[in-house]
C-alpha cells in the first residue's frame, strides 16, 4: 500500500498521460460528426453521446486499473469496480434516453427532466462511492483533491 501523496502524483501523471491520449482522437470524432451534419443535416445526437463518452470510459478504465494497484482489499476492490460500473451504467442510461427521444417515445421536455434528474444521481453516486473508499482506505486520494491538485499543478505551471 502507497501513502496519499505517492497515490496522489502517480494518478496526476495517470490523468495526465490519459488526457493527452484521449484528446485528439475525440477532436477528431466530433470533428467528423460536424462535416457529416454539414453535408446531410442529419444531427446523429446518438454517435456524439458516444464519442464524448468514450473518452471518460477510457480514462476511467485506466483510473480503475490503477486504484486497484493500491489497496488488496477486497472491500476496496469491489467499490473501485462499482465506481467503474457507475460510468458504463452512465453512457448505457444516455444512449437509452438519447434513443427513446429519437425514436419519439419522450418529448424533449421528459427527455430534459430525465437527463437532468439522472446526471444528478450519477453524480451523488459517484461521490458517494468516493467517500466510502475513503472511509475503507484513508489513503484514497478523491475525486476532489485530484481536482484540486491538478489546478494547484496548473497554477505552478503558468507563474
Amino acid at each position: 500500500m502507497c501513502d496519499h501523496d505517492v497515490r496522489l502524483e502517480r494518478m496526476l501523471e495517470n490523468d495526465q498521460k490519459r488526457q493527452k491520449q484521449t484528446w485528439y482522437p475525440m477532436l477528431g470524432f466530433l470533428a467528423l460528426f460536424i462535416v457529416y451534419f454539414w453535408v446531410t443535416d442529419v444531427l446523429l445526437l446518438l454517435p456524439i453521446i458516444l464519442a464524448g463518452q468514450l473518452p471518460v470510459l477510457y480514462k476511467g478504465w485506466h483510473r480503475m486499473k490503477l486504484l486497484l494497484t493500491f489497496n488488496e482489499d477486497a472491500s476496496y476492490r469491489q467499490k473501485v469496480r462499482s465506481e467503474f460500473g457507475l460510468a458504463v451504467g452512465n453512457l448505457v442510461f444516455l444512449l437509452l434516453v438519447v434513443a427513446s427521444t429519437m425514436l419519439g417515445w419522450i418529448t424533449l421536455l421528459t427527455f430534459s427532466i430525465v437527463i437532468i434528474v439522472g446526471l444528478i444521481t450519477f453524480l451523488t453516486l459517484r461521490f458517494r462511492i468516493d467517500r466510502e473508499l475513503k472511509d475503507i482506505d484513508p489513503n484514497h486520494v478523491t475525486a476532489t483533491e485530484l481536482g484540486e491538485a491538478q489546478i494547484e499543478r496548473e497554477k505552478r505551471k503558468s507563474s
